[in-house]
């Protein structure tokens, strides 16, 4: 897997990947800090809201 991007759900500003992100991951969004999760949908990686 190459390096890649998100979207913030929150703020949808694009979040750069390094490429060796799993699903499960914990990731911050660079540009408004909230905590966010990678999970797989549709057979990519994409960020959602973390659970408490």
């Amino acid at each position: 897997m190459g390096k890649g991007e998100t979207i913030c759900p929150y703020c949808e500003s694009e979040i750069p990947l390094e490429g060796d992100e799993k699903e499960g991951d914990e990731i911050y969004c660079s540009y408004c800090q909230m905590r966010l999760k990678l999970a797989r949908i549709n057979g990519t990686l994409e960020a959602i809201e973390e659970e408490e």
